[in-house]
């Protein structure tokens, strides 16, 4: 039995030089940093560009109404609901 503590001490003390060592080969890939992609406040959306344009008012009511339409449905649907 003592035959094996040896073997097991003699096979554990190169294995640890073998992992531990500080001589690593660097990567051959690079480390290349994260690009950082940021959302801008930039007057190119602002709603002053589409104040004037026809469409664009109409587009934006049609979506006003509907929006206000489903509001009003979720809210009887809620009132519905809690009623039960």
């Amino acid at each position: 039995m003592k035959v094996h503590y040896i073997n097991i001490l003699l096979f554990a003390l190169p294995l640890n030089i073998l992992v531990g060592s500080p001589h690593k080969k660097p990567s051959i890939t690079p480390n290349f940093p994260p690009n950082t992609r940021l959302l801008c406040d930039c007057e190119l959306y602002s709603p002053a560009n589409y104040d004037d344009d026809p469409q664009m008012k109409k587009i934006m009511e049609n979506f006003d109404r509907q929006t206000s339409q489903r509001f009003h449905e979720y809210d009887e649907r809620m009132k519905t609901t809690r009623q039960k």
